[in-house]
C-alpha cells in the first residue's frame, strides 16, 4: 500500500468514526454543568485528581 491508499483509509475510518459518534450521542446540556468555582457551595468534586484526595 502507498501512502495515500493509507492516509485515505484513516481518514475514512475517522471520518466515520466521528459520524457514529455524532449520531450516537446527544448534545452535552451546558446550562447543567458544575460550576468552575463551588466554594462554600456544597458541591462535592468528583471525576478530577482533586476528587483523590486523601479522606485522613
Amino acid at each position: 500500500m502507498t501512502r495515500r491508499t493509507t492516509a485515505a483509509i484513516v481518514l475514512a475510518f475517522v471520518a466515520g468514526l466521528l459520524a457514529f459518534d455524532l449520531s450516537a450521542s446527544e448534545p452535552p446540556d451546558i446550562y447543567a454543568q458544575p460550576p468552575a468555582i463551588a466554594l462554600g457551595s456544597g458541591a462535592v468534586a468528583s471525576g478530577a485528581h482533586c476528587a483523590s484526595l486523601p479522606t485522613e
